[in-house]
């Protein structure tokens, strides 16, 4: 960012004493009629004082703001300007992109930000430029991953309509990774038995660039035939615990969460299907939260219960 030099508090101290000794002197030269020299003296170094810049017309970029949204793989990038600056218009706003690469990385991407309501801009007119991208028209050396976390770097560049430039460089956190579904174990089909009723077990990968002690739960919602949920709505858990957790027990049968290794990432659930279960086509849908209380983007998985 541009700084301008300001006066400190002694040096206007100073100039306040050779002004007071300039008017003192000038009204002893007034009463000997020794004006214009010093007069003219005066003016001089009247005229030699910088001019003293506020805060408010030397910062023409402020509060920058960053959001990776890793749901649709976007970057969602704004800054608010100053439009007039000093009195003259804004003409355009660059971002700069840099990645993880740093400020020294020689083929940023570069791309226009905009106040009209488009390329995701949210207002047309609150001087808050913006602009939202997909990370696939990045230069791959630019480009975000899911695993990605640290720092990135970019820069806000504001040309005026006098050719004036104006630039602020930020470094700002990834911050946190939310997790990801990455697969689904679970059958299309579901045959229900004669009688009594019969197991089947479901499972599903979950991952977190944070590692999978990040992982809180994950879970899933059963849409019925008849369009209501199963367990009054509720979240259904599943279970990375190694199969220890008892979820059902009767006269008849213990049954465990059904997962195999604790800790693994592969969170797993014991079906158990009675002969009177409704037929017809189930939504699966499932979640996780990690312990930032981030969510994961919700995956489907449809079955068929015959």
């Amino acid at each position: 960012m541009n700084h301008f030099s300001r006066f400190t508090h002694h040096q206007t101290e100073e100039m306040i004493d050779m002004r007071r000794q300039y008017f003192y002197i000038l009204g002893q030269m007034i009463r000997t009629q020794k004006v214009f020299p010093l007069f003219f003296l005066g003016l001089f170094i009247l005229s030699c004082e910088p001019p003293v810049q506020s805060v408010d017309e030397t910062d023409s970029i402020e509060n920058i703001q960053f959001t990776y949204l890793q749901e649709d793989q976007s970057i969602f990038v704004a800054a608010r300007l100053k439009d007039p600056f000093n009195g003259v218009g804004l003409d355009f706003v660059t971002w700069v992109w840099y990645g993880k690469n740093g400020f020294e990385h020689s083929t940023p991407d570069s791309m226009f930000l905009n106040d009209n309501g488009d390329f995701g801009d949210i207002l047309k007119g609150d001087d808050t430029y913006s602009r939202k991208i997909n990370i696939i028209d990045l230069d791959s050396t630019n480009s975000l991953v899911y695993e990605d976390t640290g720092t990135v770097y970019l820069k806000i560049i504001a040309q005026y309509k006098n050719d004036s430039l104006y630039n602020l460089s930020d470094s700002l956190s990834l911050g946190n990774i939310i997790p990801q579904i990455v697969s689904i174990d679970a059958p299309d089909t579901l045959f229900l038995p004669n009688s009594g009723f019969t197991l089947d077990t479901l499972s599903i990968t979950v991952t977190d660039a944070n590692g999978v002690k990040d992982i809180r739960w994950a879970a899933y919602k059963s849409l019925k035939p008849n369009g209501t949920y199963a367990n009054n709505g509720n979240l259904i858990f599943l279970y990375d615990d190694g199969g220890e957790e008892i979820i059902f027990q009767s006269d008849l049968i213990t049954l465990t969460s059904g997962d195999i290794i604790a800790g693994d990432g592969i969170y797993s659930y014991i079906l158990l299907l009675a002969s009177d279960t409704p037929v017809g086509t189930y939504v699966w849908t499932f979640y996780a939260q990690d312990l930032s209380y981030a969510y994961s983007t919700p995956v489907e998985h449809t079955v068929i219960v015959q």
